[in-house]
């Protein structure tokens, strides 16, 4: 059954980039992210569905993320919107948004 879910990238050129995409929940594989500067970005946590969540999400862990950036990222795990975040330090940039 396709759904749409949503990964937030940490670390790296693309930190905070937030992308929504269909998604296969009867595949085992978790999602993965090639960025800009070519790294793989591998699904590191995850915000099932429940408790006011309507979206899955994954942050995708980007080989050189800080420990900082990793940490605020999963406190937006436990916001109702992912797509809310905006980076609090590090990038300097605020969070784009990929359909």
């Amino acid at each position: 059954m396709e759904q749409i879910i949503e990964c937030i990238v940490a670390g790296g050129p693309q930190h905070g980039l937030v992308r929504r995409q269909l998604w296969d929940s009867e595949y085992s594989a978790m999602p993965v992210l090639a960025t800009t500067d070519g790294q793989i970005c591998i699904a590191a946590a995850h915000r099932p569905v429940g408790n006011g969540n309507s979206t899955p999400c994954y942050i995708l862990l980007h080989p050189k993320a800080t420990g900082e950036q990793f940490r605020d990222l999963l406190a937006t795990l436990s916001c109702r919107r992912a797509s809310a975040f905006a980076p609090s330090s590090g990038a300097g940039r605020p969070a784009a948004s990929a359909a």
